[in-house]
């Protein structure tokens, strides 16, 4: 839609981002939806106020207010901004599942709510574009309480469907987008990804449902799955899920639920996720609430959950968030699913990753360095996969996992990491 037939939808909520974000008084708390509205908080932070924002996803907007120095910023979602603010003392970490992620943003008591929202659709109602996430249940929270909803409408991003879109009566103040909204630029996989897919591979029956969380190295890996009638019911829908969806591999013609039907709560910004989830028939792009619960996750027969990670110890326990003391990414869906696939007796808990950095450094580690965390423990792991094989660590002792992990470590690491755990 073009500005003139927006202004013309939304009528005397149509406003400039200076006058959107006039009427927020000074010590306000500010709650954002998953895709950071910039546009508004770059307005928010031109303007001489204080107060707390809780944002989900921090970008260029989130840094325009946390310069200020006027803002107390807190994010459950750690990105390369929010870990360049936390490092200059103007930015908190808030550890949350991204499953209760509804009431952690609705306990945070916002005077205000910012969203950055599709163009609404010829019924009047504004999706949520690429995520919706917990920003419905945000929405709904705020129109119970009386609180101000401001939007502003991005029109390159998608419809897609939650079944829980913004009325634009609902929208106390609206302007238009300027710039993109964060996206996922593609980072290229590792060069061990084929090795590391034909491991997978094993694993993956036909009619399996799968999740795959964000990373290069599970995205690229389940691409090459060779199981066909697979379904797909995850957190993040990347493009190596959507191709196997439109090669016909994962049709979802066996799973137990929404047959047919890709779910996520995110949906990445590449095209050929795009084409996917603009077709309302084939994907829903749902509120986290549900699509996170693990009880729901729990009734998907065959469910493979595929994740990645920084690095696994010899006790199997997962680092995906920090370096040392330092949060470079957050939870995410993984622990949630892992729980979820946890009280299926057919699920798997798998783990991918390549086997050293960039730099050579071994990713299976004796243990974690001080300040690690550990975001999946050794009971919601049952198997790592690297480019040297399977560790398979259901069902086996410490001592039986470690010998597993040593086999699938870089061999350069291996006779340092027997040592450092038997002696």
């Amino acid at each position: 839609m073009k500005p003139e037939e927006l202004a013309s939808v939304f009528g005397a909520a149509w406003m400039t981002p200076a006058e959107a974000v006039a009427a927020i008084p000074d010590g306000a708390t500010l709650a954002t939806g998953l895709i950071e509205p910039s546009t508004l908080l770059e307005a928010v932070a031109s303007r001489e106020i204080g107060g707390r924002a809780v944002i989900a996803v921090a970008a260029m907007g989130t840094l325009a207010l946390g310069r200020t120095g006027r803002f107390e910023i807190v994010t459950s979602f750690a990105s390369p901004v929010s870990r360049a603010l936390a490092e200059q003392g103007i930015g908190e970490y808030l550890p949350a599942l991204f499953s209760d992620a509804e009431r952690v943003f609705g306990e945070a008591d916002p005077d205000c709510v910012l969203l950055r929202l599709a163009p609404p659709d010829p019924s009047g109602r504004c999706s949520y574009g690429w995520a919706a996430a917990f920003t419905p249940h945000l929405v709904e929270s705020a129109r119970e309480r009386g609180i101000p909803i401001l939007a502003e409408i991005d029109p390159q991003m998608p419809r897609t469907h939650s079944g829980m879109e913004v009325p634009v009566e609902a929208i106390d103040a609206v302007c238009l987008a300027a710039g993109e909204a964060a996206s996922d630029s593609p980072v290229p996989p590792s060069r061990h990804v084929e090795a590391i897919a034909g491991f997978l591979d094993e694993l993956v029956p036909d009619g399996a449902t799968l999740q795959v969380g964000i990373g290069s190295v599970p995205d690229a890996a389940v691409e090459r799955l060779t199981a066909r009638h697979m379904g797909v019911h995850t957190e993040v829908l990347g493009r190596g899920l959507a191709r196997l969806v439109e090669s016909g591999q994962a049709d979802g013609s066996r799973k137990s639920e929404d047959v047919g039907l890709c779910v996520c709560t995110i949906a990445s910004t590449d095209p050929e996720v795009r084409a996917l989830v603009e077709d309302f028939r084939r994907a829903e792009v749902r509120a986290s609430g549900p699509v996170l619960d693990p009880r729901v996750i729990a009734r998907h027969s065959a469910l493979r959950c595929v994740n990645s990670a920084l690095a696994v110890d010899l006790r199997g326990q997962v680092n995906a968030e920090s370096m040392g003391w330092s949060q470079v990414a957050g939870v995410g869906g993984q622990l949630d699913f892992f729980r979820g696939a946890g009280l299926t007796l057919d699920g798997l808990r798998i783990v991918v990753l390549a086997s050293t950095t960039s730099k050579g450094e071994s990713r299976i580690v004796a243990s974690h360095p001080p300040g690690s965390v550990i975001t999946a423990t050794r009971y919601d792991v049952d198997a790592v996969v690297t480019e040297h094989g399977i560790a398979m660590l259901r069902n086996q002792t410490d001592e039986a996992r470690a010998r597993a992990l040593i086999e699938v470590a870089d061999s350069g690491a291996r006779e340092t990491l027997r040592s450092e755990r038997f002696g």
